[in-house]
């Protein structure tokens, strides 16, 4: 991993990410409010994706220009780092490496959605509102960026590197879906709303460290290219800022929020859910 097109890739991925403009820090929840209790988040995540939706037709040219200037560093990874990484990649295979990088990766899979899940449970037993924002927003972006990321991978049909197809084969709709990295995007929502929720540069740090090695680990097992794991960096941080500034308005605003509950129907005519819509 010492040659110059590894060192640059590694360096590069959180760089972008972190060059993304930075989310306000989110302030605390009001002490006790249960804005973020379970049975509110399906209401919450509506609202975010809307906003989310809503959110490009608001767009000035800076946000235009910063969002061009992403897609034409990943073309240029793209163009300049693919092939030279990935034949570092297949130099360096290494036996004793293959199943740590696995290990690895899962941090971008099933891993995160665990510590995601393990976070909130426990920010509830602790009864911890700054704690239970954050792992809400870093559910709600994961959710949201792997939705998004879903019809690009579909339309782009990329194949992956261990298919030997090359770098530039891309089929529409044939069920290639190497571009863009959803383990990278995962990984990069979650360490985007660690850095912004956490007071702390090395925590922040750390996260993005954390999430570079996951797109590290999609690059040796050749489940990727190098521009498919920058690509999704700067779609996860993205997100993952945005939710956090959504969602920290929210919490902040006065007055109602829409929310969905969910409770058993239990009748001699109808066994089911009843779901509860208020706006």
């Amino acid at each position: 991993m010492k040659r110059p097109a590894a060192a640059l890739l590694i360096a590069l991925v959180p760089m972008l990410a972190m060059a993304q403009a930075p989310a306000p820090a989110p302030a605390p929840p009001p002490a006790g409010a249960r804005v973020d209790a379970i049975g509110k988040l399906p209401g919450v995540l509506w609202d975010d994706t809307v906003t989310l939706v809503e959110t490009p037709g608001q767009w000035g040219s800076n946000e235009w220009s910063q969002l061009a200037l992403g897609a034409a560093g990943v073309v240029a990874v793209g163009l300049v780092l693919d092939h030279k990484v990935d034949q570092i990649m297949v130099r360096n295979q290494r036996s004793a490496w293959n199943q740590p990088a696995k290990d690895v990766a899962q941090l971008g899979g099933t891993g995160g959605l665990i510590l995601i899940g393990a976070g909130y449970v426990g920010s509830n037993l602790m009864d911890n509102d700054e704690a239970r924002a954050l792992w809400v927003d870093a559910g709600i972006a994961t959710v949201l960026s792997q939705v998004a990321i879903y019809p690009v991978k579909m339309v782009v049909g990329r194949d992956r590197p261990a298919d030997g197809q090359g770098t530039r084969d891309f089929s529409p709709f044939s069920g290639n879906d190497s571009f863009p990295s959803g383990h990278a995007t995962q990984a990069f929502a979650i360490a985007s709303v660690i850095s912004a929720h956490v007071d702390s540069p090395w925590a922040g740090g750390a996260a993005y460290g954390v999430a570079s090695l996951v797109a590290l680990s999609r690059l040796y097992t050749r489940d990727h290219f190098s521009s498919d794991v920058v690509a999704g960096a700067l779609i996860g941080s993205t997100i993952g800022k945005a939710v956090v500034q959504i969602d920290t308005d929210r919490r902040n605003a006065p007055g109602p929020h829409a929310q969905l509950s969910f409770s058993p129907a239990w009748s001699p005519d109808f066994r089911g859910i009843r779901m509860v819509a208020k706006f």
